[in-house]
């Protein structure tokens, strides 16, 4: 995918063709530390979420020792739906949920669709149609039905916007994508927990200063501590839009492993060292 072309371009499809997908979504492999860690962990936790439980006694003691080790890394399990339970959902939400839209919530949906025509119009991805506005309504509608709510809320209508918002951005070039992410990022940003992304961008810039530390003094044997400034941190969180980061220094995860000086302005992190024999 060439991104210095247009959507059509790459695909060779027409105007009228591209019209009828609801979701357009242009999937590059972008190397990128940070999302490509977030994307391991993912891949090796639902891995040993997947392991059968041990087909003979060697297998088992290995699964448990490895189980125990990643259980401080993993999520409540009691959160994971059983299948016979996602089934029950499913069907239940089907029959019985049948979620209903409020008027301001309609007229959000008209004003962003005609800024999306607007920009359509003058830009060279794909072109928004009347179907892209019932794509937003069944999107909102089903997000709710997820959530059993028989009512359609903001936050229904504010997904089902970043969703197609997305699409029609990731179909631009590259030049225009920052600009139009800037015009429509009052749609996109959205509260979510940070806590996760956060946590990886911090430990990069830790182990940054671990080996920045160990170029200058040839070691890291005597090192107990090392700092990292809080606005390094905010600089990299900006780049993912995240421009808060109080909560984050509030929470658990963070105190569980960080000290924060705010008076200095950074963020310790003590080095543990394993005891060798």
């Amino acid at each position: 995918y060439d991104s210095s072309k247009t959507f059509s371009q790459n695909v060779e499809l027409t105007d009228p063709i591209i019209s009828r997908f609801d979701i357009l979504c242009v999937v590059k492999d972008v190397v990128d530390p940070v999302t490509d860690e977030m994307l391991a962990k993912f891949v090796v936790d639902s891995h040993f979420r997947s392991q059968p439980k041990g087909a003979n006694l060697d297998d088992k003691a290995f699964s448990e020792s490895q189980e125990e080790a990643q259980a401080s890394a993993r999520s409540d399990d009691s959160k994971i739906l059983s299948q016979e339970l996602l089934r029950k959902y499913l069907t239940y939400a089907k029959l019985n949920v049948f979620p209903r839209f409020h008027e301001k919530d309609m007229a959000k949906l008209t004003k962003v669709y005609a800024d999306l025509r607007k920009e359509s119009s003058r830009g060279q991805g794909v072109p928004i149609a009347v179907r892209h506005i019932e794509s937003m309504i069944r999107m909102s509608e089903a997000h709710a039905r997820m959530h059993l709510r028989q009512h359609v809320t903001e936050e229904d209508v504010d997904m089902a916007i970043r969703v197609l918002l997305e699409s029609f951005i990731s179909t631009q070039k590259f030049g225009v994508q920052k600009a139009l992410r800037k015009s429509f990022r009052q749609y996109i940003t959205f509260k979510k927990d940070y806590d996760g992304l956060l946590l990886v961008l911090l430990r990069e810039l830790v182990n940054n200063a671990v080996r920045f530390e160990e170029i200058l003094s040839g070691s890291t044997s005597g090192l107990t501590h090392v700092d990292v400034k809080m606005a390094d941190l905010q600089a990299k969180a900006e780049e993912y839009e995240i421009t808060n980061l109080e909560a984050f220094f509030s929470s658990s995860e963070f105190r569980a492993h960080y000290e924060l000086d705010e008076q200095r302005r950074v963020i310790r992190h003590r080095l543990v060292y394993d005891d060798k024999p």
